[in-house]
């Protein structure tokens, strides 16, 4: 008899504290107010296109995206600001917001740079060295429009030399050239643990040397490509310098932050409206829970 009503006291406070974090969530998120402070939601979007896809939006979206942003009280800061802010430098203002775009398309110029500007707002950029310039299917920047956007206090960062695009292993099946050995297929085998080591910190120490000899000396940050990443990537990164690592994982990001965490917003599914409750689940009791299960899923991913 006791441990029954123990258990009911238990289940009771739980179900009692839940309702409450459910209810302060409601009204937080529909009082006008700020939602969050001294952390920072760093928005992860790829490719702008009239024809949208899981990977991209259209350039009437992505404004939508803005003016939501504005309207709801969001500041949008700048990289620089936000490596002040991971430091311990500077503070940022409520509902901080940083804009990143992965692998550099032509559409960051030719959409969302015109759409920042009007704003007055900014973005990063993490760039493919290899593609810039190119035009296999879906075109790249150049040097010049970087160099261009650099100016107007827009940042550019590396996301690999070339090795975005996923290999293969000795069975052929695809693997991640940062976080597995490949086969070589002139030697026939597979790589060594060694000659995995090298080739990738060749790769990174390539792409660094080109981003700051075009655009000057600036911090040493790196984009994982698909978001994966291992402790061998990692003591490669540190050896070269590289100051913080921009993950695929969920959640906001407080002062101290290494790994940084990041919101998938750039799928034709996310409109205005869906940005501003996927902002909300940020900071929502339900919002933390699918963060966590997210966040399991896709570390056992790149396991």
């Amino acid at each position: 008899m006791k441990n029954s009503i123990r258990r009911f006291i238990v289940i009771t406070f739980v179900l009692v504290i839940f309702i409450y974090a459910v209810l302060h969530d409601f009204y937080r998120n529909h009082g006008g107010g700020y939602h969050f402070s001294n952390r920072v939601a760093v928005l992860e979007y790829h490719h702008i296109d009239p024809n949208a896809s899981d990977y991209t939006i259209t350039p009437e979206t992505f404004r939508n995206h803005l003016a939501a942003l504005k309207a709801n009280h969001y500041n949008v800061i700048s990289m620089q600001q936000f490596i002040d802010f991971l430091n311990g430098k500077h503070s940022v203002p409520p509902d901080a917001v940083v804009l990143t775009f992965d692998d550099g398309y032509e559409s960051f110029y030719k959409y969302a740079y015109p759409a920042l500007k009007e704003q007055n707002m900014t973005a990063t950029n993490f760039i493919i060295v290899n593609y810039l310039g190119t035009n296999p299917e879906t075109p790249f920047l150049n040097w010049d429009e970087i160099k261009e956007m650099k100016n107007d206090g827009f940042g550019f960062y590396s996301h690999t030399y070339n090795s975005h695009d996923l290999s293969i292993d000795q069975s052929g099946n695809p693997v991640s050239p940062l976080t597995n050995p490949i086969f070589l297929k002139d030697k026939n085998r597979m790589e060594t643990q060694e000659e995995y080591k090298l080739r990738v910190k060749a790769d990174l120490m390539k792409a660094e040397e080109i981003i700051q000899s075009k655009l000057g000396n600036q911090d040493k940050i790196f984009c994982f490509p698909h978001g994966r990443y291992n402790q061998t990537l990692l003591d490669i990164g540190d050896q070269l310098g590289y100051s913080y690592y921009f993950t695929g994982l969920d959640g906001l990001n407080t002062t101290g932050t290494k790994l940084i965490k990041r919101v998938n917003v750039g799928s034709a599914d996310v409109t205005a409206n869906s940005l501003l409750r996927i902002l909300h689940g940020e900071t929502s009791v339900i919002g933390n829970l699918r963060i966590i299960l997210k966040n399991i899923l896709v570390k056992h991913r790149m396991a």
